[in-house]
C-alpha cells in the first residue's frame, strides 16, 4: 500500500454552524444585554451583499491530432497559461480521475474507444508527464472499470499501458480500477457540503481522498441526461459499482462491476452505504432531475483543483454508441483547460456552440435542469460565459457547433 498522505482539501466550517435556534436566540439575547443603555432598540443588520461565484481563468489550445508530442507542446502552452500548476503539483501526490466510460471492448463503426468515448492515452499520458516534471510526487490515473483487474491491467484495453507512461513519468505512475474498496480496508465517507442536493454523502474507494489533487481529465461530448459531459460530469464515476452498481445485490458487493443505472439515473434503488447517505429527494426515472442534482453533489464533496478535457476526437448528440444511430463522431479539434471546473465546463459547453447558462430543459439541457447554472447557485463557481476570462486561442477559433442531444418524447424514459 502506498503511504499517501492524508486528504488535504479540508471544507471550511461556517461561524455558528450546528446550533439550535434556541441557542442562537439565547446568544442574540445575551449580546443585547452588553449593549450601551443609550441605545434600547436593536438596529436592524444591513443585508450582506451577495458573494460572487468564484472565478478562475481557464484556457483553449488547438491540437488536431494526438500526435503525443504535440498534444504535450499544446497542454503545456495552456498550463503555462494558467500560471499556478506547477506549484499545484510540486511535492504534491496527485489523482487524475479519467472518463472511461462503459467496456474498452464495445466501439463505435469499428472506431476505437479513444477516439469517442474516452479520453485518448496520449492526452493522459502528456499531462502525467508534465504534472511529473511540475514535481509532483506521484500522479495515480483512476477510473471505476467493468474489469474483475484493481490495477494497470483493466486500463490497457483503453490504450493505457503501464510500461508507456512508466517511461514518459519517470516511473512515477500508478493505475486503480475503483470499482470497489481496492486495496483498502474500509470505504472513505465524504460528506457533502450543506447536505447536498440528493446525496449528504459519498462512501468511496479512498483513492480519492488520500491525495493532494484531484485532476478530472474528461472529455467534450454531449449527455442526454446532463447535457454535456466535461470535467464536472467526470466524477459521475467516482461511486464504486460495489456500493452503487446494479449488479450488487443487497448488500456491499466487491465483485459487482455493472453501471449505477438503479442508484444513481433512475433512482429507484439506495445506495448499499454504510450510512443513509440520499436525502429522499430524488424523483423516480426522471434522468434529468436527478442526474444534474448528483453531479453538483459529487463536484461539492470532491473539489476538483485542475480539469483538463480532451476534444481533439470526441461524438455528439449523445454520450455512447449504445444509444444507437444518433450518434455520430465528430473532431473539434481542441483541448480545453481551467483551475475551476464550473468556469471550464461553460467554456466547453460554449466551445461546443451552446449557452452554458440556458433554462432548464433547453439545449444543450434539452432533457434536465442546468447543472452549471446550479452549481453556481451553490457557489461551485461562474458558469455565465461573459463574466468568464478564457487565455489560449480564445473561444470564436475553437468553436465547433455540435449537434444538439435529442429531445426524449418521455423524460423518464
Amino acid at each position: 500500500m502506498n503511504n499517501h498522505p492524508p486528504y488535504s482539501r479540508i471544507l471550511p466550517v461556517c461561524p455558528g454552524y450546528g446550533w439550535s435556534r434556541r441557542e442562537f436566540l439565547k446568544s442574540m439575547v445575551a449580546s443585547a444585554a452588553m449593549l450601551p443603555a443609550v441605545s434600547p432598540v436593536l438596529a436592524a443588520p444591513r443585508e450582506s451583499p451577495p458573494v460572487p461565484p468564484p472565478r478562475a481563468l481557464s484556457t483553449i489550445g488547438l491540437c488536431k491530432r494526438y500526435d503525443y508530442a504535440e498534444v504535450r507542446r499544446v497542454l503545456s502552452v495552456m498550463l503555462e497559461e494558467l500560471g499556478d500548476v506547477c506549484a499545484l503539483a510540486k511535492n504534491h501526490y496527485v489523482t487524475v480521475k479519467l472518463n472511461l466510460v462503459n467496456t474498452s471492448e464495445e466501439d463505435l463503426g469499428g472506431l476505437p474507444v479513444w477516439l469517442t468515448v474516452t479520453v485518448h492515452p496520449h492526452v493522459a499520458m502528456a499531462l502525467g508527464s508534465l504534472l511529473v516534471d511540475y514535481g509532483a510526487k506521484q500522479v495515480t490515473f483512476c477510473d471505476q472499470l467493468p474489469f474483475r483487474e484493481l490495477g494497470a491491467e483493466a486500463f490497457r484495453g483503453y490504450g493505457y499501458r503501464i510500461e508507456e507512461f512508466s517511461q514518459a513519468m519517470d516511473g512515477k505512475v500508478r493505475f486503480v480500477n475503483t470499482r470497489n474498496r481496492g486495496e483498502y480496508d474500509s470505504y472513505a465517507l465524504v460528506k457533502v457540503p450543506d447536505g447536498g442536493e440528493i446525496a449528504s454523502c459519498w462512501e468511496v474507494n479512498q483513492t480519492y481522498i488520500k491525495t493532494d489533487v484531484l485532476v478530472s481529465l474528461g472529455k467534450l461530448k454531449s449527455h442526454v441526461s446532463a447535457g454535456i459531459t466535461g470535467g464536472m460530469k467526470n466524477l459521475y464515476g467516482v461511486p464504486p459499482s460495489s456500493l452503487y452498481g446494479d449488479d450488487a445485490g443487497d448488500e456491499p458487493n466487491e465483485d459487482a462491476m455493472e453501471y449505477r443505472s438503479g442508484t444513481m439515473h433512475t433512482c429507484t434503488k439506495k445506495p448499499l452505504t454504510s450510512v443513509e447517505s440520499f436525502t429522499g429527494k430524488t424523483v423516480e426515472n426522471d434522468h434529468g432531475f436527478n442526474v444534474p442534482r448528483l453531479i453538483v453533489d459529487l463536484n461539492a464533496a470532491f473539489p476538483i483543483q485542475l480539469v483538463v478535457i480532451d476534444g481533439i476526437s470526441s461524438i455528439q448528440s449523445a454520450e455512447g454508441w449504445w444509444i444507437g444511430s444518433l450518434v455520430s463522431v465528430c473532431r473539434p479539434g481542441v483541448l480545453i483547460a481551467g483551475r475551476n471546473p464550473v468556469c471550464t465546463d461553460a467554456v466547453a459547453t460554449a466551445v461546443m456552440g451552446f449557452d452554458p447558462d440556458a433554462p432548464d430543459r433547453h439545449p444543450p439541457f434539452a432533457n434536465g435542469d442546468n447543472h452549471l447554472a446550479m452549481a453556481r447557485r451553490k457557489g461551485l463557481g461562474e458558469n455565465r460565459i461573459s463574466a468568464l476570462e478564457i487565455a489560449g486561442v480564445g473561444l470564436e477559433k475553437a468553436r465547433f457547433e455540435y449537434v444538439p442531444t435529442y429531445q426524449r418524447v418521455n423524460p423518464s424514459s
